[in-house]
């Protein structure tokens, strides 16, 4: 079964690694149509079906071996015993026989594939040549020679060989091995030493042998052609199967490709058709252009754009769309995409069929032929008139004051940044006021916000009057407006342009029927002098404004490096005062008020002091207007309040429930919205009576806005608590207006009380007020009575109380109740 791997019968390896036995070419009927792997195919599963069927077949092979062994021991049964040699050939065949049946059992079991069954074709082909070479043997030397057993032993093993020949047909040259090893050799030696009958047999077992040879060669022929045209049919069958497997897929793939192409088709019909509704439908204007720039087609987005319908456009000219500028604008655009054939984006101002203007962006695209030939240009039309404006709109709001319309911080830093580079380059100076209204909360608070709004707006108008044409006027926030003065030639111009805003501002504001006056104060720094930056400049005008508002306000001021050193005080100031409201370093002190007939304390006067632990005990003097305009003066007011109400509960658990506790209010904390309801939670709180309390307020403060103050007042009077004019006589009040104030005492400022009784005009004015306060039947209590002459005075005149250092300087709560425990043991 296995040739040289040169030859023609050569094995063929294939891509799988699998040796198969060898089979002629010109055996194969498709040789000639079929690849070298489908050759290799059918060789290799006839080669696997051969050693298949040798083992099958061999099965009879070796029943016919045991019965002829069997036979033979019986007929030369008398002859073992003698015959020592002729028993060990006995055991030899037993032995090999069982050892190819074993061989034929292992391989039934394994089954093995392909790869392994050249091994077991060579173990078969052992066994056999084997069991052959002991047939020889027996035959050639160990049968008698001569006698009646002759015959009938050759013949069996005759007969065994040529049995040999069908189950040794599927391999081709395993026969003639076997009977040239068992046959041929008994005939030889039969035929030379034999008698004449055994030369004959010799004889014929040498033509029996190459007869049977022969015969085998046939045998194998024919089945191995079997083979080949039953695999041929299977190989065919499979290659039919593959080309029915490719034929299908073919028709699976033009089926799929028809498939696809319809579905081109309708994505293509579907794309026109979503082109069309977008060309009818987008908001933009589709125009395209023929090579002499006259409209081929126009879409409703252009016509809602331009105002044209498509009947009047198409085969117009697109310069009919501008004109201006714009018309050379256009010829460049078209030029440009004629010659680069690149897409190109340009902005123009357009004209509509109604004459209007519009912003407009044009995005354009060549249009090119197979030949890449431009027959024409596309384009895509949006009207931007709208986002413009309102990019305008944005830009100009955040550059711009709302309210007033003037530039804000942002573009006023801006330009004063362009104006000192400006100066720098020509030597020149720049100027900068920084504006504060004075008391503008106050006109809010009393007239509300409209009417604040209304005069900043008015106030804004007056300033922008006044100012040249380059400079500018910019509101800060609030009631603040900054003022640039660029290319000044020298640093005291802009006083002349402060003392100008403060004599505009003077003329009084007419609004809903009041006169409002307004004043300013205003800091004033300049380029180079003060500083070489923006922000420099702004922080020195405005230390220069709040210097113009403690020398009086209404008043302009320079800034100088001694007013710096105050404003750094200043903001130390302010850093220890809101320092000291969160460790509650302020306490109270109280001065009594006492009647000047009998000489008993009749009222405590609250005063508020702050013990700094760096200063000591501060006085409201250095304090109250920096907590007045930093707006903490409510919420300390709250706390003086409160802790007033606590003391007023002691002294009466104490026994002494006859006293009245004044409590001055600030500008700022009487026109709070929230004095009425912190008033009352504290007396809520403590569970004092509102009858205890005596509130004092400014005779200035109260005639800022004479009917809030009336309203306020007459609340707090319906509280329960009593009111008192502080300061009296050196505010600008009338008798009329002081009579409609729900006011129960005047106090008579110290200014007056300190001259007496020496000074003539001071003397007078206290007689008046005490004499007015009788008519007016109002309680008179004089402040800050030092001097017995005073008192004396006072006595002689009819007022009622006083108070000051004659009798007791202010005192510690404690302090106060030992004063008031050592009267009432007195009396």
């Amino acid at each position: 079964m296995r040739a040289p791997e040169n030859s023609d019968n050569a094995a063929v390896s294939v891509e799988d690694g699998l040796t198969i036995g060898t089979m002629p070419a010109s055996s194969l009927p498709l040789a000639t149509v079929v690849s070298a792997r489908d050759r290799a195919f059918v060789a290799k599963h006839i080669f696997a079906e051969q050693v298949r069927l040798l083992f099958q077949f061999s099965l009879v092979g070796y029943l016919a071996e045991l019965m002829v062994t069997l036979l033979l021991g019986a007929i030369l049964w008398n002859d073992i015993g003698e015959r020592p040699e002729l028993f060990v050939w006995f055991i030899a065949a037993g032995l090999v026989i069982v050892g190819r049946y074993v061989l034929y059992k292992l391989f039934i079991r394994a089954n093995p594939s392909p790869d392994a069954l050249s091994t077991w074709e060579t173990r078969f082909v052992i066994g056999s040549l084997l069991m052959a070479a002991l047939w020889g043997v027996i035959g050639a030397t160990l049968l008698p020679k001569a006698g009646e057993t002759q015959l009938p032993l050759m013949m069996l093993v005759a007969l065994l060989a040529t049995g040999a020949v069908a189950y040794l047909a599927p391999h081709r040259s395993l026969f003639t091995l076997t009977a040239l090893v068992s046959l041929l050799p008994m005939g030889v030696m039969t035929l030379g030493f034999g008698n004449r009958t055994s030369s004959i047999l010799g004889a014929a077992i040498a033509v029996l042998t190459g007869l049977l040879v022969v015969v085998h060669s046939k045998v194998h022929k024919a089945l191995l052609d079997s083979l080949t045209a039953r695999f041929d049919h299977v190989l065919i069958a499979m290659r039919l199967e593959e080309e029915k497997g490719r034929v299908a897929q073919a028709n699976r793939a033009l089926e799929q490709e028809a498939v696809d192409r319809r579905k081109a088709e309708r994505a293509e019909l579907l794309a026109l058709q979503r082109l069309k509704l977008h060309l009818e439908r987008t908001p933009l204007g589709v125009i395209e252009w023929d090579m002499e720039f006259r409209v081929a087609t126009w879409n409703p987005g252009a016509e809602v754009i331009f105002g044209y319908s498509a009947d009047e456009a198409l085969g117009e000219s697109g310069y009919t769309l501008v004109s201006g500028e714009d018309s050379q604008r256009l010829a460049s655009m078209w030029m440009e995409l004629m010659q680069t054939r690149q897409a190109t984006r340009i902005s123009m101002t357009n004209k509509t069929k109604r004459g209007e203007e519009i912003s407009a962006e044009w995005y354009n695209t060549p249009l090119v032929d197979a030949d890449n030939k431009v027959i024409g240009v596309a384009s895509l039309v949006q009207d931007v008139t709208e986002r413009l404006n309102t990019e305008r709109t944005i830009h100009y709001m955040a550059h711009h004051d709302a309210l007033t319309g003037l530039p804000n911080r942002r573009l006023m830093q801006d330009r004063l940044n362009q104006a000192i580079l400006s100066a720098r380059r020509q030597q020149r100076h720049v100027g900068l006021l920084f504006v504060d209204l004075d008391h503008f909360k106050l006109v809010n608070d009393t007239l509300g916000h409209q009417t604040g709004d209304y005069v900043l707006r008015d106030v804004s108008k007056r300033l922008a009057k006044l100012m040249r044409e380059g400079d500018t006027v910019s509101r800060e926030g609030g009631d603040e407006f900054v003022i640039v003065l660029p290319d000044l030639e020298k640093p005291e111009f802009a006083q002349v342009v402060a003392n100008k805003i403060l004599a505009e501002l003077a003329r009084p504001i007419e609004v809903l029927g009041h006169q409002i006056t307004v004043t300013a104060s205003i800091g004033i720094s300049h380029y180079p002098n003060d500083a070489n930056d923006v922000q420099h400049l702004l922080k020195h005008a405005d230390s220069a404004m709040y210097q113009a508002k403690e020398a009086g306000r209404n008043t302009a001021r320079f800034f100088t490096s001694d007013l710096n050193f105050l404003l750094s005080k200043r903001l130390e100031v302010e850093s220890r005062l809101r320092r000291g409201i969160e460790r509650n370093e302020f306490f109270l002190r109280y001065q009594p008020q006492v009647d000047v007939l009998s000489g008993k304390i009749v009222g405590l006067e609250a005063l508020l002091r702050w013990n700094d632990p760096q200063q000591g005990e501060i006085y409201p003097k250095d304090f109250i207007s920096i907590a007045e305009e930093l707006g903490l003066i409510i919420p300390l007011g709250e706390w003086v309040f409160r802790t007033a109400c606590l003391q007023i509960k002691a002294w009466e658990q104490d026994g002494y429930h006859d006293l009245k506790v004044s409590l001055n209010l600030s500008a700022r904390q009487f026109l709070s919205r929230k004095l009425l309801p912190s008033m009352t939670a504290a007396l809520l709180e403590t569970g004092v009576s509102a009858s205890s309390i005596d509130i004092e307020i400014t005779e200035a403060v109260a005639m800022r806005n004479l009917e809030q103050s009336i309203e306020i007042l007459t609340e707090l009077r319906r509280m329960g608590a009593t009111i008192s004019i502080d300061d009296f006589g050196i505010g600008y009040s009338s008798l009329g207006q002081l009579k409609r104030l729900p006011a129960q005492t005047l106090k008579i400022d110290q200014s007056f009380i300190s001259q007496l009784p020496d000074d003539i005009n001071s003397s007078s004015i206290t007689e008046a007020i005490i004499a007015m306060g009788k008519r007016l039947k109002l309680r008179v209590i004089a402040e800050g009575v030092e001097q017995v002459s005073q008192l004396e005075f006072l006595r002689a005149n009819g007022c009622d109380a006083f108070q000051g250092f004659l009798y007791a300087k202010p005192l510690t709560a404690s302090e106060v109740s030992a004063l008031l425990k050592s009267q009432q043991i007195a009396s």
